[in-house]
């Protein structure tokens, strides 16, 4: 019997990440129009001019971002539904939780296909940690993965089920 952990979809909870720097640069955009420069130290013109290019900066880098992340998921997606993914199945070996402090990543083997992850990762595919929810949590677990390589030479999880 096999029983479906993950399957990939679309994170929102990822996607706000992305809203908050745009939040931020609409905030940085309109700040001389909101608070204005109070400072002696600082005209207001070149105020103007410091927080709209910090405003614009930040529009920038949520443009390239987003795009890149959605087109990253379309790019995953269709490769899952058209099954033009790699596979795996066999025990969790060499199972590394993550660290108590939060730092680093949590990483695994099955037949000797390496896996590492974090929830602070901003990318595609699985990334939840055992001590957040993760479904990947001991040694031994029998899975079944489907995964893709990024250009890193990242293996990148898009489905995980348990054979029982």
């Amino acid at each position: 019997m096999e029983v479906v952990l993950y399957e990939f979809g679309f994170d929102y909870a990822k996607a706000i990440g992305f809203f908050i720097v745009l939040l931020i640069g609409a905030a940085f955009f309109f700040a001389d129009k909101l608070i204005g420069s109070r400072t002696k130290e600082i005209s207001p013109k070149v105020f103007k001019i410091i927080t709209r290019s910090i405003g614009a900066f930040c529009l920038v880098v949520f443009l390239l971002f987003f795009t890149v992340h959605i087109a990253e998921y379309n790019e995953y997606k269709i490769m899952l539904e058209s099954d033009n993914v790699s596979v795996v199945e066999g025990y969790v070996e060499n199972y590394n939780p993550l660290p108590a402090d939060g730092k680093g990543t949590e990483n695994f083997e099955i037949n000797g296909v390496y896996f590492a992850y974090n929830n602070a990762d901003g990318r595609n595919g699985y990334t939840a940690v055992a001590k957040h929810g993760g479904v990947i949590t001991m040694n031994g677990q029998h899975l079944r993965i489907k995964y893709v390589t990024n250009e890193d030479g990242e293996n990148i999880i898009l489905y995980i089920s348990e054979i029982g």
